[in-house]
C-alpha cells in the first residue's frame, strides 16, 4: 500500500505479526503465539499508539524481518520478553497508573518509575519468565511441532479424513509423577531469581516492585487462590494444595508442600522445598511487592500482587504512595504472608 504522495506505507506491526505466524503455520505452529494471540495484538496496538515505546517498535519490526524468526527459538523468547515487559506498561495504563520508561544505563537499572517529580517514586522491574530450560525447551517443543505437522499431512496424504497428530508441551517441562506442586514452586522460584541482575536491588534509592509476567510458564489453575499458602477444598472437597504463587515469595526451607493425590488415601504431602521465597531472600529486600501478570484461559490478561504484611503497615502510615499503587494494579487480588485477604481468594 502506497500513500498519496507514493510512498510505500509501512505494515502495522499486528498485520507482521500475522504474517509471521501465518508463516509458521504450515511447518511448526507455536502454541504460546496462538493462545496469546489475541492479547499480543493489543499490545502491538498499545506500542503503535504510545510515542514513549518507539524502542520496542523499532526491536519489533526488527526482529519481523527475520525470515521464520518464529521458527528460531532464541528469537521467539526474546519476543516475548519484550511483549511482556510492555504487557505490564499497557495493563497498568489501563488501571490508571501512570508510568515512564526508564532509560537504559551501564548501570542496572528498573524499566519503569512512577510519574511524577520526585525522585523517590516506585520503580517497576518487568521479568518475562520463560519455560523451564529456555530456548533450548521452546526448540524441543517447536521440533515436535514439526514432527505433529508431518503426521498430519502424512495422514492427509494417505487419504484420511480425519487427520490426528499429539502436540506436548511443558512449561515446567519433565515433572515427576506425585511431586507435580514441588515442581512448580522450586521451578518459578528458580526462575524469578535467575532473571535478577546480580547486584540490582543493593542500594536502590527507592522501593522497586518485581513483575513477573507468566505469558509462558502460567499456572495450571485458574483463580486467584494460588495466591494463599494452602488452597483448600480444590480439585476435590477433601484436597489441599501449596499456593504456587504465595510460594514464590513466601517459600521457606523445609517448608511442607501438599500436592492433589491421585485419589483419596494417598499421602497429600509431597515433600519439602529447598527455596526460600522471593520476598523472603534477604537479598531482595529493597523488593516492595511481587506483581504477576496472569493469563487466565479463555480470559483478559491480569495481575495479581504479593506484599509483605509488615511492609503493608509502614505503607499506610509512611509511603501511602506504594499502597496506592499496588492496590490499583491488582484490585481484590493480593495477598500476604499472613494470608491475610485469603478469605477473599477463589479458585474460579
Amino acid at each position: 500500500m502506497r500513500s498519496p504522495e507514493g510512498n510505500k506505507i509501512p505494515k502495522k506491526l499486528e498485520e507482521l505479526l500475522l504474517d509471521s505466524v501465518q508463516a509458521a503455520s504450515g511447518v511448526s505452529p507455536s502454541v504460546f503465539l496462538s493462545v496469546r494471540y489475541q492479547s499480543l495484538v493489543k499490545v502491538m496496538q498499545f506500542i503503535e499508539r504510545t510515542p514513549e515505546a518507539v524502542y520496542a517498535d523499532e526491536a519489533l519490526r526488527k526482529l519481523f524481518a527475520i525470515q521464520n524468526w518464529v521458527l528460531d527459538a532464541q528469537a521467539l523468547e526474546a519476543f516475548f520478553q519484550l511483549v511482556g515487559e510492555v504487557q505490564f506498561w499497557m495493563l497498568a495504563k489501563d488501571r490508571s497508573v501512570d508510568l515512564d520508561r526508564v532509560t537504559e544505563a551501564d548501570k542496572p537499572t528498573p524499566d519503569f518509575r512512577l510519574h511524577g517529580p520526585s525522585p523517590d517514586l516506585p520503580q517497576f522491574e518487568g521479568k518475562t519468565l520463560s519455560v523451564t530450560g529456555g530456548w533450548r525447551s521452546l526448540a524441543a517443543m517447536a521440533e515436535d511441532s514439526f514432527k505433529a505437522q508431518v503426521e498430519l499431512q502424512k495422514q492427509v496424504a494417505d487419504g484420511k479424513r480425519v487427520a490426528t497428530a499429539v502436540h506436548a508441551v511443558a512449561p515446567h517441562g519433565n515433572m515427576p509423577r506425585g511431586l507435580q506442586q514441588t515442581t512448580m514452586c522450586r521451578h518459578l522460584i528458580d526462575k524469578a531469581s535467575g532473571n535478577i541482575k546480580e547486584g540490582q536491588y543493593v542500594g536502590a534509592p527507592t522501593f522497586l516492585f518485581l513483575v513477573l509476567n507468566l505469558m509462558l510458564i502460567d499456572g495450571h489453575f485458574n483463580g486467584n487462590s494460588d495466591l494463599r499458602p494452602i488452597v483448600p477444598s480444590y480439585p476435590h472437597e477433601w484436597s489441599v494444595r501449596t499456593g504456587t504463587l504465595w510460594t514464590l515469595s513466601f517459600g521457606s526451607v523445609g517448608q511442607l508442600v501438599h500436592g492433589t493425590p491421585e485419589f483419596e488415601g494417598l499421602p497429600g504431602v509431597e515433600g519439602t522445598l529447598e527455596r526460600e521465597g522471593v520476598l523472603v531472600n534477604l537479598n531482595y529486600e529493597k523488593v516492595a511487592g511481587v506483581l504477576l501478570v496472569m493469563h487466565p484461559l479463555g480470559k483478559e490478561p491480569t495481575m495479581y500482587g504479593l506484599r509483605r504484611y509488615a511492609d503493608a503497615q509502614c505503607w499506610d502510615s509512611k509511603r501511602p504512595d506504594l499502597s496506592t499503587v499496588f492496590h490499583a494494579l491488582v484490585g481484590k487480588d493480593w495477598n500476604d504472608d499472613r494470608d491475610s485477604n485469603g478469605w477473599h481468594l477463589t479458585t474460579h
